[in-house]
C-alpha cells in the first residue's frame, strides 16, 4: 500500500507540475499525453436563460421523476453570475486539455444561448462518444460557507449501474487535482468534499462516467474574489485539469 500510495502522489505532483508550467509530461516537447482522448464538458447553465422562463419550467425526465429544464444559476453579491464563470472555466479547461492533446466537446457553444436541457446535457457525453464527462458549477450558499465539493452519480437502477464505480474514481480524482492546487474542499455540504446525488438529470441519463464540481460558494467574499479574477479562474482550471489527468492515469 505504501509503494502504491507514492506511485499514485507521483502521478498526481508530476500531472500538477506540467499543468502549472504548461508543458507535456515528462517535459518532452511535442509530447501529447492525452492524445486519442476525447472529454465532454458542461458547462452549468447559461447566459440567455432567464429571459425564457417557459424554458426553464418545461418539464423532462431523468430516469426517476421529472424535473424542470434547467434553472439560471447563482451569481456574486456583487453581480458576477455562475454561468458566466462556469463558461469561463470551462475554456480554460478546454483549452488546457487540446494542448495535451485530447479532444474536447462542449455542451454550449457560448454564453448567450438557452439551453440545453437536462436530458440533453446528461446524454451529451455518449453522443460525442466521451471517456468521461466533466460538469462546471458554484454554488450560492450562506455567505459563511466555503471551497469545492464534488457530486457524483448515486444508485439509480437500470441507469447509473454501469458508470457508478467508474463515476466515483473520477470524483476521488478530481478532488486531489483541485486539492493539489491549494483550493480549499467545502466546510459545508458533502463529507469530505464528494456526495452522491440521484436526482441529478446529467448523472442518470450518463453512459459515460460524469462528476459535477461546485468550485467555490459565490456569496462568500473569499471564493467570490477568486472566481473574479483570471488568476482564480486560471487556478480552477490547472486543479480540474490535473483530477482529469491523475483519473486518466496520463
Amino acid at each position: 500500500m505504501k509503494r502504491r500510495g507514492r506511485i499514485v502522489s507521483a502521478l498526481l505532483a508530476t500531472a500538477t507540475a506540467t499543468l502549472l508550467l504548461g508543458v507535456p509530461a515528462g517535459g518532452a516537447a511535442g509530447a501529447l499525453p492525452l492524445t486519442g482522448v476525447v472529454i465532454a464538458l458542461d458547462p452549468g447553465h447559461d447566459g440567455g436563460l432567464a429571459a425564457h422562463p417557459e424554458l426553464m419550467s418545461k418539464m423532462v425526465w431523468i430516469g426517476n421523476r421529472w424535473k424542470a429544464c434547467y434553472a439560471v444559476g447563482t451569481s456574486t453579491r456583487s453581480g458576477y453570475p455562475e454561468h458566466r464563470f462556469n463558461f469561463d472555466v470551462a475554456m480554460r479547461v478546454k483549452a488546457r486539455l487540446v494542448a495535451l492533446g485530447a479532444t474536447v466537446y462542449v455542451d454550449r457553444p457560448n454564453d448567450t444561448g438557452i439551453g440545453p436541457c437536462l436530458d440533453v446535457r446528461g446524454r451529451f457525453g455518449q453522443s460525442v462518444h466521451a471517456q468521461l464527462t466533466l460538469s462546471i458549477h458554484a454554488d450560492g450558499a450562506a455567505s459563511s460557507n466555503h471551497g469545492f465539493f464534488v457530486m457524483k452519480p448515486g444508485y439509480v437502477r437500470g441507469y447509473t449501474d454501469d458508470i457508478m464505480a467508474r463515476s466515483s474514481t473520477l470524483a476521488l480524482a478530481v478532488r486531489h487535482g483541485l486539492v493539489s492546487v491549494g483550493l480549499p474542499i467545502a466546510n459545508y455540504y458533502a463529507r469530505n468534499g464528494i456526495i452522491a446525488r440521484t436526482d441529478m438529470g446529467g448523472f442518470n441519463l450518463s453512459d459515460v462516467p460524469v462528476v459535477m464540481v461546485e468550485l467555490g460558494n459565490m456569496k462568500n467574499s473569499g471564493d467570490a474574489l477568486r472566481m473574479t479574477t483570471v488568476a482564480g479562474r486560471n487556478r480552477y482550471a490547472a486543479g480540474l485539469v490535473a483530477g482529469l489527468r491523475f483519473y486518466l492515469a496520463r
